[in-house]
């Protein structure tokens, strides 16, 4: 078994990886990824349509259980993954992950975008992380969807060729606060301030029925390729630390 991994109550781990040429066509799912890996999450794998994505799907989840079975010191396959009941509607079917078993105060959210992934993980608080990678969007148009009117004017206030850096300065905040509390993108990324002008770690106000109504979110210091956030309340942040998940890690 492979060396445990320390993680003290005050911290937070920030694991980035990255897939790169795994997920290349006509490449398939590595067996040593799929044999770790639920029946239930294979079965998630194999209705993707393209081939990539399902790479992509076995290579994170399996990377996921590795690094997680170090700080649990069990093996991967046993990694037996669940969900909290929504702090909205109650369903268990779209809460925020949770480790059923073995028995344990830490607790993860995982977050993908293109070939990149992100795997917060503390103990015994609430956590939400966030990475997209940017792509060429039409940055007006969806701004008025999801930006509030004081984020909207400090977005127009930059030209044109800064303004996606900001506008995912305010999606990876929003989105990783609200998977912290476990309702995702259904929840009005409109009423969600994060104040963008604010390098962070900024504090948000985000009632939760089942957590805090104050939020403290901080930006990954991440090269040009990707850019992050991780969430926790604000009443007990603890201090998050971005480490690369590279094959020595992941043996």
């Amino acid at each position: 078994m492979a060396d445990p991994i320390a993680l003290s109550l005050s911290e937070v781990h920030a694991w980035h990886g990255w897939i790169g040429e795994r997920s290349s066509t006509p490449g398939e799912p590595r067996e040593s990824d799929l044999a770790i890996l639920s029946a239930g999450e294979r079965a998630r794998g194999r209705r993707f349509v393209r081939q990539a994505d399902r790479v992509r799907f076995a290579v994170t989840h399996a990377a996921v259980r590795r690094l997680l079975a170090r700080y649990l010191a069990v093996g991967p396959a046993e990694v037996r993954f669940g969900r909290t009941p929504c702090c909205q509607c109650g369903s268990p079917g779209h809460g925020p992950p949770r480790i059923d078993w073995p028995p344990t105060d830490v607790t993860c959210n995982l977050s993908g975008s293109g070939d990149r992934w992100l795997l917060a993980v503390t103990r015994g608080r609430r956590i939400g992380s966030d990475l997209e990678v940017p792509r060429d969007i039409d940055v007006g148009e969806l701004a008025s969807g999801c930006l509030t009117a004081s984020e909207q004017q400090y977005l127009s206030g930059h030209r044109e060729d800064g303004q996606l850096q900001v506008f995912y300065r305010c999606w990876t905040r929003k989105e990783a606060v609200l998977k912290a509390c476990g309702v995702g993108l259904s929840s009005s990324l409109q009423a969600l301030e994060v104040t963008p002008g604010l390098a962070g770690p900024v504090e948000v106000r985000h009632s939760c029925k089942a957590g805090p109504d104050l939020w403290v979110v901080q930006d990954l210091a991440a090269p040009a390729a990707w850019l992050g956030a991780i969430a926790q309340p604000a009443a007990d942040a603890g201090r998050v630390r971005l480490r690369e998940a590279d094959d020595a890690w992941l043996a």
